[in-house]
């Protein structure tokens, strides 16, 4: 029994004393933010921790002795939390700094050559852009930040240019007119009949082959270089003229055997379709033309060589033309 006695009083004394001592242990506080430096509108989350503190409070509010809250400063702030017992505190503060300067906003200007031209003919646009990362025009596509393209429309069509950027959009639009040529002049009958001449015009389909030339492409790419984009501007004439203009084809987009089999199908499909768009760009009726993808299928090269020359990779990267319907005199 004196035993027990004794380990009573041993366990109390214990208890005691760890009550004083904590009594007297001096509060501690910790405080962390998730970022020291955001931009304007962005949230940050503080959070906090202390010990032997009687009361706690960040920057003057009322808080638990451990928690977090999200805040979304509007201007650089210190925030500090501070444990109380009795007269003994423990602070401790952190500073996040507010960027308040916003991207700025984008800015686009978009012109024509001529704003007034007869079916047939061609006009150019040119654009100019500022801060801006994607740059779009309509009927056209996606483009670079400034430039020009020759197009020639069939009817009258307003295009609006579209900048994107971290400030924003903007947009900016023109309208070319489109109008019908004066009809010729009515010839004279001649006094004698003469024998009709005797058909010389080749096939329609013969003289597409004749003109439409592949197009040839970088590694890699879709766009259409320049010495490239000459072929499609004396293309998209010849089948803009009258004797023309019912002709149907089929463009495709062909890649060396290098990458994957769906990797090559996509850009592949992304040449024909880039052909397609500049050709639209340029006057030619998008329902004429169709578009598929061979991938590395009909590749022949075994190393890089030059466009157009059979065995190398560079003339396996091309889109060709292949004549469908069409071409009847109106």
């Amino acid at each position: 029994m004196i035993r027990n006695f004794r380990q009573l009083t041993l366990l109390t004394f214990v208890v005691v004393t760890a009550a004083l001592f904590s009594a007297c242990a001096p509060p501690t506080a910790k405080l962390t933010v998730s970022r020291n430096e955001v931009n304007s509108g962005e949230p940050v989350t503080v959070r906090w921790e202390t010990k032997n503190a009687k009361e706690v409070t960040l920057n003057g509010e009322k808080v638990d002795k451990i928690g977090g809250k999200s805040v979304i400063p509007t201007e650089t702030t210190k925030y500090e939390i501070v444990a109380k017992r009795g007269k003994k505190e423990a602070r401790e503060s952190s500073t996040v700094n507010v960027n308040s300067k916003r991207a700025a906003a984008p800015t686009v200007r978009l012109t024509a050559e001529k704003t007034d031209i007869e079916r047939g003919q061609n006009t150019k646009l040119r654009w100019e852009t500022m801060n801006s990362k994607i740059v779009t025009i309509s009927g056209v596509g996606e483009v670079s930040g400034s430039g020009e393209r020759e197009i020639s429309p069939r009817v009258s069509t307003t295009y609006t240019a579209t900048a994107l950027g971290d400030g924003g959009n903007a947009t900016a639009s023109v309208r070319v007119t489109v109008t019908d040529p004066p009809p010729p002049p009515i010839a004279e009958r001649p006094r004698t009949v003469a024998e009709p001449p005797k058909p010389t015009n080749r096939p329609a389909a013969d003289l597409f082959v004749s003109v439409m030339k592949p197009v040839y492409f970088d590694l890699d790419k879709a766009d259409i270089r320049e010495p490239e984009q000459g072929k499609l501007r004396t293309l998209a004439e010849w089948l803009n003229r009258e004797t023309n203009r019912t002709i149907v084809f089929k463009v495709e987009g062909n890649c060396d055997p290098r990458g994957t089999s769906e990797y090559n199908l996509g850009l592949g499909d992304r040449r024909a379709r880039a052909v397609k768009d500049f050709l639209v760009s340029l006057g030619v009726d998008p329902s004429r033309i169709q578009t598929v993808s061979f991938g590395s299928e009909k590749a022949t090269g075994n190393d890089e060589g030059e466009a157009g020359i059979v065995g190398g990779w560079a003339n396996d990267r091309r889109a060709d033309f292949v004549y469908l319907s069409g071409g009847e005199k109106p």
